[in-house]
């Protein structure tokens, strides 16, 4: 057995850039860093970044949460399976915060792959050959009249596939989004509605937004209005509502969700996201993995679960303006908008300086 001791800090600072969707409004993000290191050195590191106005705990929440696992170690066994390392851990450690449990989750796991010389998606989906997944760049900017200009900036770039926000007003909106289809008959686009779209809209427009063949319409209308909605020929995906775990299961045995948007942040982490992804393939839905505008630790982590989980869908792992706040790092796992398989132990994260520096 193998004792690992724990340290908290906090890293947080203003954003240069706004955010938009969920998070439109937010001018600063707060980050608890927890670093999991055996008497040799070796460290795993986990990041626990709730998104304040979408996730259901709060920094202050995770912080006081993860603290307390300074006050004894983790012990682990290095030769047990990483499932059976889990489930030790949070026996003897229970955490209730969803944020609390991913970071306690990445830290194991980036030491495991640490100890054992493995980047963490071989470390949880073996030695099998790992298909590259693509990365959909996020336009941020709320700003219909700026989406085209801002689409055909993002691809000039090298971006593949796209994604916008849309609720603000609809009919703009869809006006925009056809001006970006015929510049661009081929581009993967999706959208994401944060559930601002009444279903009256969504009913009025459904002809439109089909004809603009999108690949997936993110979380349109509020929980009550899915029943509704489901009579629509669009491409529903399932992102907020997976929190509900009774909606969801009754909405992907309708047959009518095409994906479901797996956010380890707010889902609890990779256990809870792998039964997540179970359960839409269980009912025909696709699956992809995304951010909640998450630091490099998650973000790193959420692209070795890409590659372990073998996501087809384009992965929501864009650029954004909340990493610019920590130090310059590289990441193994991603390179040119695609998450590549690589044999950088752990989660093949670096950074030129500590992040709690």
């Amino acid at each position: 057995m193998t004792d690992l001791h724990a340290q908290i800090d906090v890293l947080e600072g203003e954003l240069s850039n706004a955010l938009v969707g969920g998070a439109e409004g937010i001018s600063k993000r707060v980050f608890a860093v927890l670093r999991l290191t055996r008497s040799d050195g070796t460290t795993g590191l986990g990041e626990a970044s709730p998104l304040p106005q979408y996730s259901s705990d709060s920094i202050a929440e995770v912080t006081r949460e993860l603290q307390r696992l300074a006050d004894q170690p983790v012990v682990v066994d290095p030769l047990a399976s990483p499932l059976q390392i889990l489930l030790e851990a949070f026996a003897v450690h229970p955490l209730r915060e969803v944020s609390s449990r991913f970071a306690l989750e990445t830290a194991l796991l980036d030491w495991l792959g640490h100890t054992r010389g493995e980047p963490v998606h071989r470390v949880l989906g073996g030695d099998a050959e790992r298909a590259t997944v693509p990365i959909a760049d996020l336009v941020m900017t709320a700003e219909s009249s700026s989406w085209e200009a801002s689409t055909d900036a993002l691809l000039a770039d090298g971006a593949t596939h796209v994604k916008l926000k849309l609720g603000a007003d609809l009919d703009r909106e869809i006006d925009a989004l056809r001006a970006i289809r015929k510049a661009h008959p081929k581009l993967p686009l999706r959208v994401d509605g944060n559930r601002r779209i009444s279903i009256d809209a969504l009913r009025e427009q459904a002809a439109a937004l089909e004809a603009l063949e999108l690949e997936l319409i993110e979380e349109p209308v509020a929980p009550e209005h899915w029943p509704s909605a489901l009579g629509l020929p669009l491409p529903f995906a399932l992102d907020e509502t997976l929190r509900d775990a009774a909606l969801s299961q009754r909405l992907l045995e309708s047959g009518q969700i095409a994906a479901v948007v797996i956010k380890p942040m707010v889902l609890g982490g990779l256990r809870a996201s792998f039964e997540i992804a179970e359960q839409a393939a269980t009912h025909g839905a696709r699956y992809l993995v995304s951010h909640t505008f998450d630091g490099p630790i998650a973000r790193a982590m959420t692209a070795e679960l890409a590659l372990a989980l073998q996501t087809e869908p384009a992965a929501g792992l864009g650029e954004h303006p909340a990493l610019d706040l920590w130090p310059p790092h590289r990441t193994a796992a991603i390179r040119d908008r695609q998450i590549i398989s690589h044999s950088v132990p752990g989660l093949g994260l670096v950074f030129e300086e500590e992040p709690d520096a």
